[in-house]
């Protein structure tokens, strides 16, 4: 456990979160329910960083939610609603959008928070696209210019119509200008807030202490815009052991988990003082292959026949059931089950049924015959990229942070590909970040890896998700190495169709092509499962990483 700015001892994750709390809340906490002002929450996903143009974990886009402010958010029914901005307008031509900003908001050292900050939020990551400020670039997709008329005024400019513009900008954040503005382009990218406590912020919220493993303190913002929070504070504490963090639960030391592990979700029934939550969700869990068509080795990968025998071979149901305890679905499709009320899902876009003999006489048709232990041999290719023969067997990465059970997946997916003739072996992904490095490999080549598991909680916009297999996100938030040209430039015309119709047909025509291509065997849709301490109400477990209001809205019951 890392502590940054904070004279607490180190204790355990049972503690974790009583003792942050005693040393950064005037008169310090009780660890149990009884400090009911409190609201103490357990997670088995941890904030890599406050730096919104590097952070790429799930927790990380919650953070800069509560700190951060956004144009626009989700709200209750995952509608768009405004966050700093009131109200907005737009041309008949989509080209300029005016945001009527709240007044009142200020930044939590005090300086007055206005229009010119989202400006220079807004000039600085167009400036440093093509570098430092990559990440988030896109969400700026088409924006020309912007301009601040009045302190509460914020007019966006674009240099022809983009689809999706509003949803583009609920994953806008505006920083302080005061405080970022003193960096460049070789420092944006390595700048850490969370050594820079409390963090200068003007959410509802300021972080006065964080521990990537350990417990992050939210401290409400006096003078934030919006609705204020209801609890004293927010103590976020990060897990290794899920069993240890549902103990706590049930000790009254936490109030709410904001993802009960599918497995343990029945234990969880009907146990005293503790609500527990099921609902369809939106994460989507995958089987990675390395799609770049100039990687070195195994390049038998890349055919569309071998990813289809691939998928027929993939027990989906097996899975649903053993992993997730019967808490997910199989799926095929890149987008969630929440992009469904939107019309954004292709219904003809369906999981293959699981059928290795089907697998098994594909693999017969290409010429992989199995050898003397079982295992096929791809046979010696010559010309550009020649390669030797050699015995299907393949490395899967499997990270070590998911939140379901990745060895027993990888140990279900080893015994189905065994009935196939294809051998797997396992390597230890580490976090997020390592797991990536080691799936981009070389320097984010994309050369060497094979296969990897993962899973992801989709936007409901399909923008983008859709853009995470094209060329540009190499580095940033592709993870395929997929190089596909014919796929890019529909994904750059769909981002243009302003006509809802006519940008789903693409869309529609988008999610196929992927499905069919498969850089990504999609693998099941999981239920969210939740559970809270009875002494709370309000929560709204589908605005996680959706809205402030996921924070802001618990409270104690009276």
């Amino acid at each position: 456990m890392r502590s940054v700015g904070s004279r607490c001892v180190r204790l355990g994750a049972a503690l974790a979160a009583a003792a942050a709390l005693a040393c950064l809340l005037p008169g310090g906490a009780s660890s149990t329910r009884s400090s009911a002002s409190i609201l103490t929450v357990g997670t088995t996903f941890y904030i890599d960083t406050l730096n919104p143009f590097v952070g790429i974990e799930t927790q990380d886009d919650t953070a800069y939610g509560m700190v951060f402010p956004q144009l626009v958010q989700y709200g209750k029914g995952l509608k768009l609603v405004g966050d700093w901005a009131k109200s907005w307008t737009h041309t008949a031509n989509g080209l300029e959008w005016t945001f009527r900003l709240r007044r009142g908001g200020k930044w939590s050292d005090g300086v007055p928070l206005t229009a010119r900050d989202a400006v220079w939020t807004i000039e600085t990551t167009l400036k440093y696209r093509n570098g430092a400020t990559s990440y988030l670039a896109q969400v700026l997709e088409g924006v020309k210019s912007a301009s601040a008329p009045d302190a509460n005024t914020l007019v966006i400019r674009y240099s022809e119509p983009v689809a999706g513009a509003l949803a583009n900008l609920e994953q806008f954040f505006v920083l302080p200008q005061h405080v970022w503005g003193k960096l460049n382009g070789s420092t944006l990218k390595t700048y850490r807030p969370e050594q820079h406590l409390p963090m200068v912020s003007a959410g509802p919220y300021t972080i006065t202490q964080f521990q990537e493993k350990g417990t992050t303190v939210f401290k409400p913002n006096p003078d934030f815009y919006g609705p204020k929070s209801h609890a004293a504070a927010v103590a976020l504490t990060y897990y290794t052991n899920a069993t240890a963090m549902l103990a706590d639960l049930q000790a009254g030391k936490l109030d709410y988990v904001d993802a009960v592990p599918y497995q343990d979700a029945k234990e969880l029934k009907g146990m005293h003082g503790v609500t527990l939550t099921t609902q369809p969700g939106d994460e989507v869990t995958n089987f990675g292959i390395n799609s770049d068509p100039l990687k070195t080795k195994n390049r038998e990968l890349l055919k569309t026949t071998v990813r289809k025998a691939l998928e027929y071979a993939i027990p989906r149901q097996k899975i649903a059931g053993v992993v997730f305890g019967g808490n997910a679905r199989p799926w095929a499709n890149i987008l969630s089950a929440w992009s469904g009320p939107s019309g954004w899902l292709n219904p003809k876009v369906k999981p293959l049924p699981y059928s290795p003999a089907k697998a098994s006489a594909i693999l017969d048709k290409l010429g992989y015959k199995r050898g003397p232990n079982g295992i096929r041999i791809v046979p010696a290719t010559h010309g550009g990229h020649a390669q030797a023969a050699h015995p299907m067997s393949y490395g899967v990465i499997v990270p070590n942070d998911l939140d379901f059970d990745g060895n027993l997946q990888f140990e279900i997916l080893k015994t189905a590909f065994d009935k196939v003739g294809i051998s797997l072996h396992e390597i230890a992904g580490g976090d997020g970040t390592q797991a990536y490095n080691l799936i981009t490999a070389p320097k984010c080549k994309y050369l060497s890896a094979d296969f990897y598991t993962w899973y992801w909680h989709p936007y409901i916009d399909p923008n983008f998700n859709l853009s995470v297999v094209t060329r540009s996100e190499w580095c940033d938030n592709s993870d395929t190495g997929m190089n596909d040209p014919t796929y890019d430039k529909w994904w750059a015309k769909q981002s243009k169709l302003v006509d809802p119709d006519a940008r789903r047909k693409l869309v529609w025509k988008m999610e196929s092509y992927l499905a069919q291509k498969r850089p990504y065997i999609q693998l099941v849709d999981t239920d969210m499962i939740t559970a809270h301490a009875d002494s709370w109400t309000g929560f709204i477990p589908n605005l996680w990483g959706y809205s402030k209001l996921f924070y802001t809205n618990p409270r104690p019951r009276t």
